[in-house]
């Protein structure tokens, strides 16, 4: 996986961050939602979701590469 690639998300997160010590529950269900990688981490890749104009950060093992 690299930036630029669609991905499809194949697992639903509980939560969008934690601010304070406190959970913040995800505002949009993501799973099987299309995506684009736009950064790359060491572990993570953010991805964004365009049909619902927000970036969520997600493991590799959460996506599936639809076009590379």
């Amino acid at each position: 996986m690299k930036v630029g690639d669609l991905v499809k998300c194949i697992w639903q997160p509980g939560t969008a961050r934690v601010v304070n010590g406190r959970a913040i529950p995800m505002k949009h269900h993501i799973k099987g939602e299309y995506g684009i990688i736009v950064r790359q981490h060491a572990h993570y890749h953010v991805i964004l979701f365009p049909k619902f104009g927000c970036e969520h950060d997600l493991s590799p093992s959460a996506l599936e590469v639809i076009h590379e």
